[in-house]
């Protein structure tokens, strides 16, 4: 007897995915809208003029390619990183997947500090995981302490760190992840999605850490969300392994096209991220002229 379709029990999925209840996005109907942190400044229109010539002239009846090179290349160089460790993925929220996908599995412990991007432990416990949350320090900045003391402890088989911190603003030192990275083998995650808004970049401290992961993305500095570009700085050896897991042929023409065009936008990349920080430090200040208002 062939059952109906319909009436397949939803036990056939895993328990840790019918666990939890995904991720989801309010919409609210407002003139404003800056929960998502998105730039307010859109693609010139001559950039877009460009960005869909160059899509024109593409076939699109083929494949694009499983790995766009010469966009790995351009993020290669862009960072001062090797080729063989930089990965290119359909965003970098995505890449948060994929490392946790080929790091995780039932009891593995990751520790991520309390509050961040709510994406980390959704992934960690879908693919098995227990998450260990580690609070922000009373002024709300990271207790790299206890995250060394924790990590310890747990015998964990992966950090997260948010760099500078979603939702809080805070980041973590050079020295501070310099002496978490040499205090333990596990994987440290570190996501600079606005990394172009702090002062360095962990980036520094690749060549001499192996279990150091580096996410970057087009979807904040860069004011391209839409194009959905993620990008993974690591150890040639260790991108190698988490390559295995990923899509192929998951960049599509026009996000590879539009993102090799605003990587030749470099002056005006520079020119918003200094326009939009020196907006915070006036925010800030006009804050704490607030009474009763603390940073």
């Amino acid at each position: 007897m062939i059952r109906e379709l319909t009436k397949l029990p939803i036990n056939r999925i895993r328990a840790e995915v019918r666990s939890v209840d995904g991720y989801h996005l309010k919409s609210y109907d407002c003139p404003v809208k800056l929960n998502q942190n998105e730039s307010p400044f859109d693609v010139p229109d001559d950039l877009k003029d460009r960005i869909l010539e160059r899509v024109r002239q593409r076939p699109w009846s083929r494949y694009p390619e499983p790995m766009p090179m010469d966009l790995v290349a351009a993020l290669a160089h862009r960072s001062g990183w090797d080729p063989r460790g930089t990965m290119v993925c359909n965003g970098s929220n995505t890449l948060v997947q994929l490392v946790l996908s080929v790091s995780t599995s039932q009891g593995t412990k990751v520790v991520i500090p309390s509050p961040s991007f709510s994406l980390y432990g959704l992934y960690a416990g879908i693919f098995g995981g227990e998450v260990v949350n580690v609070p922000l320090t009373q002024d709300f900045r990271f207790d790299t302490n206890l995250i060394r003391e924790t990590v310890t402890k747990e015998d964990a088989n992966c950090v997260i760190l948010c760099s500078p911190n979603n939702p809080t603003g805070c980041a973590i030192s050079n020295g501070e992840l310099e002496e978490l990275l040499d205090t333990t083998d596990a994987l440290v995650l570190v996501d600079e999605a606005y990394g172009e808004f702090n002062d360095w970049s962990a980036r520094d401290l690749l060549a001499n850490h192996r279990n150091l992961i580096i996410l970057k993305t087009f979807s904040k500095a860069l004011g391209t969300a839409g194009i959905r570009i993620g990008y993974l700085l690591a150890h040639p050896e260790l991108t190698q392994q988490i390559l295995k897991a990923k899509i192929p042929f998951d960049i599509n023409v026009f996000s590879h096209v539009a993102a090799m065009c605003i990587l030749e936008q470099e002056g005006l990349i520079k020119k918003r991220i200094a326009y939009i920080s020196r907006e915070r430090d006036r925010v800030f200040n006009a804050l704490q002229s607030i009474e009763g208002v603390t940073p």
